[in-house]
């Protein structure tokens, strides 16, 4: 009579314990360091099916993942009321698809995928050249998978946790000298710098409120109070097709000042424009319809060249349109405006500063719009102190 088969063996490697059924090659760890917990981690493995199989391909797992419809790890957070952007999960399906489904990675069973099979995935794509900004959202995509599948408890433990990230060549975006700013705002009928008042005021909002491409782009009349002398920023694109809106960044309403040099520009533009009804975009084009991000960089570009600042200068000193927000901040701290209060301008989300600055009163920002008047305008302004 044959000896009889122990259905599972269990060995201790290191400070793990790690497990082996027939039908396996090696040992694989269970994360745990006692026994007990390890046995505990395999029976859940032997009575669970993820899809029908106790361990999928990585890519039949991953598969619905950042799918704004289908993603289980989307949906989760929706239905807890929390808040996933579908633009950022848009960008991440699309690395997902590009890098991660056609790769070894992907061809591997997802409960033999080690720590040590990442470090090598990510190396791989250190090799070809991928950037280093897109290896770690690459690799932040693969978290969130990991991360998931062990909440669900379809696997023991998560290979990714503790992964960090590459190194990266970031460089801040460059800021604008007053004399750039005066060149580029002081007439909005340049044809040089602008082929339409809705390129002009485009920039002219970005460049004296901080705000963001996506809530510039999304600002309707209805929000632009300037006989109160604010905006109410309470909307943002959220695709890159500019069709579906949402809250700002920072998930939360927020009133930034409307300096007077912007709030006369504001005046006129909507005096010409046929697009000025309190529900139509701010920033549109001939037709109505939102700006592209395409057409808001060639914009961008052209008014910088306008301005002697060729593609060579732009690309070293890092200007982009993102380079408003750090003009706008740079100016204020200088000025001597409180950090705290150019913070909750910007809609940069600090749980404390939110909370310090929740119901401000507008008036007690008007010294910082005289800030900006002064810049435009050639002026001068008196210190601000908060």
């Amino acid at each position: 009579m044959g000896r009889h088969k122990e259905p599972v063996r269990y060995k201790m490697i290191g400070r793990y314990w790690y497990y082996k059924t027939p039908d396996m090659d090696g040992f694989k760890t269970t994360g745990e360091t006692t026994k007990a917990l390890a046995k505990h981690v395999v029976t859940k493995l032997m009575q669970r099916k993820v899809a029908g199989n106790p361990n999928p391909l990585f890519n039949n797992y991953a598969e619905p993942f950042f799918d704004w419809e289908r993603c289980p790890h989307v949906l989760r957070l929706k239905a807890e009321g929390k808040h996933i952007g579908e633009r950022y999960c848009h960008s991440e399906r699309v690395l997902l698809e590009q890098y991660v489904f056609p790769s070894s990675l992907g061809k591997m069973h997802i409960a033999d995928i080690r720590r040590g099979d990442l470090l090598d995935y990510r190396a791989r794509l250190q090799a070809k050249g991928v950037s280093g900004n897109t290896i770690n959202k690459i690799m932040k995509a693969v978290k969130v998978i990991f991360s998931e599948a062990v909440y669900r408890e379809d696997l023991p433990y998560n290979p990714a946790l503790g992964l960090g990230n590459v190194v990266t060549n970031n460089k801040e975006a460059g800021i604008f000298s007053e004399l750039e700013l005066r060149a580029l705002f002081r007439n909005p009928y340049d044809s040089l710098l602008w082929r339409s008042p809705s390129d002009y005021i485009c920039f002219l909002i970005a460049a004296s409120t901080g705000m963001r491409s996506g809530e510039v782009l999304a600002l309707r009349w209805c929000n632009v109070h300037v006989a109160d002398r604010y905006i109410h920023i309470c909307e943002a694109w959220k695709d890159n097709n500019h069709t579906v809106s949402g809250l700002p960044k920072s998930y939360k309403p927020r009133d930034v000042i409307i300096p007077q040099y912007l709030a006369d520009r504001l005046v006129e533009y909507q005096r010409i424009t046929a697009f000025g009804a309190p529900g139509d975009l701010v920033v549109c084009t001939d037709d109505g319809r939102p700006y592209t991000i395409v057409r808001w960089q060639k914009v961008f570009k052209r008014a910088l060249y306008g301005i002697g600042i060729t593609e060579e200068d732009r690309v070293a000193r890092h200007l982009k349109p993102h380079s408003f927000r750090h003009t706008l901040n740079t100016l204020m701290r200088e000025k001597g405006v409180n950090p705290d209060v150019i913070r909750l301008m910007l809609g940069w989300s600090d749980a404390k500063i939110q909370n310090n600055y929740t119901h401000f009163d507008v008036a007690r920002m008007v010294r910082q719009g005289e800030l900006m008047d002064a810049v435009f305008t050639d002026q001068q302004a008196l210190p601000v102190s908060e």
